[in-house]
């Protein structure tokens, strides 16, 4: 554990797309010994944001971040799953210290944000939709 911790506007901005669906999906990451939201204009569903448009946001070269998205997916039978599911994106080209902080810092977001459906990616192929709606499925 990392002791850094979730910050009070994080939070009230991941309520606030859990509760009135404002945001597609929400960019979080360590801040100045915080874990704050670093892109929230991306996924602002004003803008129709695609699941491609997340991973770019997210998979940004030596930038350890947590992506927040409100998924749907259709099943079979026509219905739409719905979830909030989150990706740890840890490259490999991030610093060290980097990853040693994301590492430990990640089970806290989880759990302030009382997500548990995730992946953990370090390259871009690790975040493809097909594996997250797997486990969305699981």
């Amino acid at each position: 554990m990392s002791g850094i911790k979730v910050s009070k506007k994080a939070l009230a901005q991941f309520e606030e797309m859990k509760k009135k669906r404002t945001h597609k999906f929400l960019i979080m990451g360590i801040e100045k010994e915080k874990v704050e939201v670093v892109d929230g204009k991306s996924g602002d569903k004003k803008v129709s944001p695609s699941y491609a448009d997340f991973t770019k946001a997210l998979c940004v070269p030596k930038k350890a971040q947590w992506g927040i998205i409100d998924y749907e997916m259709k099943m079979k039978d026509g219905s739409v799953k719905q979830k909030l599911v989150y990706i740890s994106w840890c490259p490999d080209n991030a610093a060290v210290r980097t990853k040693m902080l994301h590492g430990s810092t990640t089970n806290t977001v989880k759990s302030k944000l009382g997500l548990d459906k995730g992946l953990q990616a370090s390259v871009p192929s690790e975040c493809e939709e097909e594996l997250l709606q797997k486990k969305i499925l699981a």
